[in-house]
């Protein structure tokens, strides 16, 4: 447990009263952070950090807080556990959940839970705001409490009249009716000009049901002939809408009470609270968890939910065709890195919309991650369909696209995989997709590739040659064979080129043709190229000992081209000579 104290600035919401604040944080790093997101706030606070649930509890039996930031995974215990402790002591404060990653499940439970609000942690920046917020919100709703238990202090005290009960309801922050037999409005208070912008004594003898959205009508009839059929006794409805003055729709909850027996009543008393910016809030981490944010397109996981659909639906009516095209970008990196991320992402967008040329009513288009796209075609008769909606990706690529003043051209490496009773998994179709995508790119880029068995088998070859590569360099089994460069004019040997070799324990001699080309692909190169130079430049140095002025003129070594995206090669290729003590006049790159 430790506690520091900070003068912070944060002009958009300022808290004037120093605050306490009650970390709940196991990682010393992630709970600096989060006091270091604060650093732009203006108010004044400590703060104290819990790493465990017993410290936690002890903590909020000892000192108060103003408000407490849990992460959602903690030893021995969960950010919901965490809030069940906080509700168990006397403190009452906004509890805010600060997490890693929290799924749309676990986001909708922990909502349901009760918590203030929640964010990821690579959002801390909002965090100052979030908390300012919530400790409004927090002393607000406070505030309405003790207004509300003023309220029913009075009440109970207050003789029936009317004019008595009219003044409690007329004071309140949420709409308040009077409902007759016939559901005509009897009485309005007069927030409803607040909330829904009409004059209240302009709906006196209006029908509740003039202004409910069609298809909540239905249910609030339900509802209300409930209330009608018990008195005294209040019952809730959730989520309907209703039309405001100026034409737009207002998300409500409500609780009625049939009062009809109660001569200052004589109807039912229905509460409405305005909920729209939680009913939106809600509505956005749904729409959130399932399309990508930067283009609007649908995301990883609605097409693994509606791939996983669609194969379920084939196992039962096996003459249902579909297939999946996993298309990358040809060289994006190169935008990213040249122009920017901000390009880069305009780009994306751009080509989000250009795909959306090519796809087929009833068929998802997806951004997968990154530079990564996918179509889901359902309904296909035959392969040749997937074949058209590759060429067509091909084609709408074709123009340039001008973003900055800038000509750009992007081309795309396609992937066709089509629908198999051996597919029982979403994951396994992408998989092969994305095998034949990755073998379009191999065959030169800006072209498509329909999946067959034998790439799968070659790609599993290649991760198995690739993790032998790898212990073969621990276990010494590559060699340096030296090819002898010989002069035509004097007929001698004047130089050597070094040439590596792998020669497996016991087995065949393995061509570089079959390990170079993988080493360049997974960046085992770069340490390859080094151990070769250096072998090189040793067995240089040993020729020049044992064979005097008769040892070669020079040794030639390969590089990769990737050698030279490494900012120290200079200063690499200087630091071998001197250990093997060669001089660079001696070596040929």
């Amino acid at each position: 447990m430790s506690q520091d104290t900070f003068h912070l600035t944060f002009p958009s919401a300022q808290i004037d009263t120093p605050l306490h604040l009650l970390i709940v944080e196991d990682v010393a790093e992630d709970a600096e952070l989060i006091v270091l997101a604060l650093s732009n706030a203006d108010f004044n606070f400590t703060y104290d950090i819990a790493e465990t649930v017993a410290s936690y509890q002890e903590l909020l039996e000892t000192r108060t807080y103003s408000a407490v930031l849990s992460d959602y995974r903690l030893p021995g215990f969960d950010g919901l556990q965490a809030l069940k402790v906080l509700r168990q002591s006397k403190q009452q404060i906004p509890f805010i959940l600060i997490t890693g990653n929290l799924g749309e499940e676990s986001a909708v439970e922990c909502i349901k839970a009760g918590i203030t609000d929640y964010l990821v942690k690579t959002r801390l920046f909002r965090l100052p705001i979030i908390l300012a917020k919530a400790l409004k919100e927090f002393e607000l709703r406070h505030a309405q409490q003790r207004e509300i238990a003023e309220r029913k202090r009075v009440e109970t005290t207050l003789k029936h009249n009317e004019q008595r009960f009219r003044a409690l309801i007329e004071n309140a922050t949420d709409i308040n009716l009077i409902l007759d037999e016939d559901n005509h409005f009897t009485y309005v208070s007069p927030s409803v000009k607040r909330i829904l912008g009409y004059d209240p004594t302009t709906l006196i003898g209006k029908s509740f049901f003039d202004f409910i959205y069609p298809e909540d009508k239905s249910r609030i009839i339900e509802f209300l002939q409930q209330v009608k059929e018990t008195t005294r006794i209040s019952q809730s409805l959730k989520d309907f809408c209703i039309l405001t003055h100026q034409n737009t729709w207002v998300v409500l909850e409500a609780i009625a009470t049939n009062l009809q027996d109660d001569p200052a009543v004589a109807g039912l008393v229905v509460n409405c609270h305005d909920i729209t910016e939680r009913y939106q809030a809600s509505e956005k981490l749904q729409h959130d968890a399932h399309y990508d944010q930067l283009t609007g397109l649908a995301n990883r996981t609605t097409i693994l939910k509606q791939l996983k659909q669609i194969i379920e639906e084939t196992q039962q009516e096996k003459e249902d065709l579909f297939a999946i095209l996993f298309l990358d970008l040809d060289r994006f990196k190169v935008v990213n890195d040249g122009l920017g991320h901000l390009i880069g992402d305009e780009l994306l967008k751009e080509i989000a919309e250009r795909l959306e040329q090519c796809r087929r009513g009833g068929d998802l288009l997806a951004r997968f991650g990154g530079d990564e796209f996918v179509f889901l075609l359902r309904n296909i008769r035959e392969k040749k369909e997937a074949v058209m909606i590759a060429q067509c990706i091909h084609k709408v690529l074709t123009a340039p696209f001008i973003l900055g003043n800038q000509e750009i051209f992007i081309s795309a490496s396609v992937g066709i995989a089509l629908s198999s009773p051996y597919y029982d998994q979403p994951e396994q179709m992408l998989r092969d997709a994305d095998i034949a995508m990755y073998r379009a790119k191999a065959s030169g880029k800006a072209c498509y590739e329909e999946f067959a068995p034998n790439m799968y088998l070659c790609a599993l070859k290649e991760l198995h040659l690739d993790s032998e590569l790898r212990q073969a360099m621990q276990r010494q089994e590559l060699v340096v064979y030296y090819q002898p460069i010989f002069s035509l004019q004097n007929q001698t040997i004047v130089g050597a080129e070094a040439l590596v070799r792998w020669q497996p324990q016991g087995k065949p001699l393995i061509s570089p043709n079959d390990f170079i080309p993988l080493a360049e692909e997974t960046g085992l190169i770069i340490v390859l190229d080094q151990w070769v130079l250096r072998t090189a430049c040793q067995q240089f140095c040993q020729w020049q000992q044992q064979f005097k002025g008769f040892a070669p003129k020079f040794i030639s070594v390969n590089l990769s081209p990737k050698q030279f995206s490494q900012r120290n090669l200079s200063q690499q290729i200087n630091d071998i000579l001197k250990e093997t003590g060669l001089e660079g006049q001696y070596l040929k790159l």
